[in-house]
């Protein structure tokens, strides 16, 4: 993949050949209708999640397979080498969460089945087995050093996460002026500031200080550290309209007005994905620009995400309403 042996009106033309393949909010209702489990493992390989092998797998599985396809499909006809760091970045953040948990856990790092984001996964379980970060980019490089000062008086698996978030966050913000696209650029910081104003009120919720947020505070955002600490104090009335300005206010104020009811920030964090989706999906059949990849590689990991929590909960028993209200808005 190179800038040029694709273009955007090929990605684009790509893309849309491919758009019927992706589940649909109706498609998606059918697996959450089936009687049962099995049944839903039926319907799920009719709408194209097939076996990866002959002796069948479990959804879990056929999920990966599916986000693997995606991933060599965005190497394949992205114009932008920029845009498949970008896009492939959380997925290095998320392979080192796991492995640095089956560390603390004393587990083989090959329970795991990790998609390789832009480092190979071999490169990271290599960093940690060595305690060496030569080949780690520098974001991750800075948070492993911070985590094994942190780790050095006590393991705790919160400073992980916070760690990881942040050198993210930093690594986007290093990429988005390389990629040069108003779309990314607006779309990542909407991601950032709706993480972040998601975060403060979770940090609220479970009663931690204000300066757990503001060690948790993601950059690339537009919305500065100091607006949160201002507001930090201030009744649940009032700190949303303190945080969340224009659009974000428009967008979060049903689910706020959820989690004062019920105490859970689900809906909050389903209004932020929806919004994301919103902001690619006008642009999706722009033929000279990046929003047709880009929408469908989100929808992609979107559907994913969908299908693992609607397989999930036909093992658990939960109710088709229940599931029904949790999804989140799909291409």
């Amino acid at each position: 993949m190179s800038e040029t042996n694709s273009s955007y009106p090929y990605a684009s033309a790509k893309i849309k050949s491919m758009e019927g393949m992706l589940i649909s909010k109706d498609k998606l209702n059918r697996i959450i209708e089936a009687r049962d489990f099995d049944t839903a493992m039926r319907i799920l390989g009719e709408l194209g999640y097939a076996q990866p092998s002959a002796t069948g797998a479990t959804f879990e599985q056929m999920i990966e397979k599916e986000l693997k396809s995606a991933d060599e499909l965005l190497e394949q006809i992205s114009p932008s080498d920029v845009f498949v760091r970008i896009m492939r970045a959380e997925t290095d953040y998320h392979n080192m969460k796991v492995l640095i948990k089956l560390m603390m856990l004393d587990r083989s790092f090959d329970e795991a089945e990790l998609t390789p984001g832009n480092l190979p996964v071999e490169t990271l379980k290599r960093a940690l087995q060595e305690n060496n970060y030569y080949d780690l980019p520098w974001t991750m490089k800075e948070a492993m050093n911070f985590i094994d000062k942190r780790f050095a008086v006590a393991a705790d698996a919160s400073v992980v996460g916070v760690a990881f978030d942040r050198a993210y966050a930093k690594e986007i913000e290093e990429l988005l002026p390389m990629m040069g696209d108003e779309l990314v650029t607006k779309y990542f910081n909407a991601f950032f500031d709706l993480s972040n104003i998601i975060n403060f009120m979770r940090v609220r919720v479970s009663g931690h200080t204000k300066e757990s947020f503001e060690d948790a505070y993601l950059r690339c955002g537009t919305i500065d550290k100091r607006t949160f600490s201002e507001a930090f104090e201030l009744s649940d009335e009032s700190v949303l309209a303190a945080v969340a300005k224009g659009d974000y206010a428009d967008v979060l104020a049903a689910a706020f007005d959820d989690y004062q009811k019920t105490g859970r920030l689900y809906m909050m964090e389903k209004a932020m994905d929806d919004y994301l989706l919103g902001l690619l999906r006008k642009d999706r059949h722009d033929m000279f620009g990046i929003a047709p990849l880009m929408s469908f590689y989100t929808a992609k990991q979107r559907e994913a995400a969908a299908v693992r929590m609607v397989m999930t909960a036909k093992l658990g028993g939960i109710d088709d309403e229940t599931v029904s209200k949790r999804v989140k808005e799909l291409l």
